[in-house]
């Protein structure tokens, strides 16, 4: 069933693709093909092999795309593309390197780092660790927290080795409760984010009882709302980062993290 789900959602997904210009000109287009780009990425590692979703974007995530997307990285400094600093990780090394930006939020630097130094991991672990108060959650900053865990596993390429054990424990904890946050809130993408979280640092997390919720909210074109319950009507690119959160969720639960170390290579061809 979650493979037919799964596949309805990459159908819609596709469709969105197409929508956008072959030259992708504007902030929205240029961060709209990255996230279905980090997407692919992480469903085609986590699967072992091409998901279709991929196989839509393959001919629009060129050199040409990687270099568009650098140069307006670099032009908006650390207001960049939000939440698009996953796709500096999915670009090969040399054209990071390419990279000459200050003053990076948290998730930018540890994208660009292969081999963070102690510094950077020492604040990686303070991030995870903080425990934010129920008042303060809202769902920038659940994704922002999503965003940078997975950065920490490669997507799940491989497991982080923490200075303690208890940064697993205190990270856990927290996706426990930003999960929760989600569901009181009736916000499907901060609850996909977490299974995804959740199975990361559990791959024998029973996802189930959270995905029920998730699972009832797909819509008959195959798209997921931006808040949890059910619908009928199709629904417009506003649904992109719910349907596309929730397919990286769906693999993750399908087929699990790798059990070793895979290259990140570049998309580009």
């Amino acid at each position: 069933m979650l493979t037919l789900i799964s596949a309805r959602s990459q159908q819609w997904i596709r469709n969105q693709a197409e929508l956008l210009p072959v030259d992708a000109v504007t902030d929205e287009h240029i961060q709209s093909l990255s996230e279905i780009a980090v997407t692919a990425f992480i469903c085609t590692s986590l699967r072992g092999n091409d998901v279709p979703v991929k196989t839509f974007i393959e001919s629009r995530i060129t050199p040409e795309f990687v270099g568009q997307f650098i140069g307006r990285f670099e032009e908006m400094g650390i207001g960049a593309l939000s939440g698009g600093y996953s796709f500096l990780r999915c670009i090969s090394p040399d054209d990071r390197q390419k990279l000459a930006v200050r003053n990076l939020p948290l998730n930018a630097m540890l994208a660009l780092s292969d081999m963070p130094d102690q510094e950077l991991l020492e604040r990686v672990e303070a991030e995870l660790r903080r425990p934010v108060p129920y008042e303060q959650t809202n769902e920038q900053l659940i994704g922002s927290y999503a965003e940078l865990l997975a950065l920490c596993y490669s997507f799940g390429n491989q497991r982080p080795r923490f200075s303690n054990p208890g940064v697993y424990g205190d990270a856990y904890a927290n996706c426990l409760r930003f999960a929760e946050w989600a569901q009181e809130k009736g916000r499907l993408l901060p609850l996909v984010q977490m299974i995804y979280c959740l199975c990361l640092i559990d791959p024998d997390f029973d996802a189930m009882p959270l995905l029920s919720d998730v699972i009832a909210s797909q819509r008959p074109d195959g798209s997921f709302p931006e808040r949890i319950g059910f619908g009928s009507a199709d629904q417009d690119g506003r649904a992109l980062r719910p349907t596309l959160g929730t397919l990286v969720a769906l693999h993750m639960v399908i087929y699990g993290q790798r059990r070793s170390p895979g290259p990140l290579v570049t998309m580009a061809a």
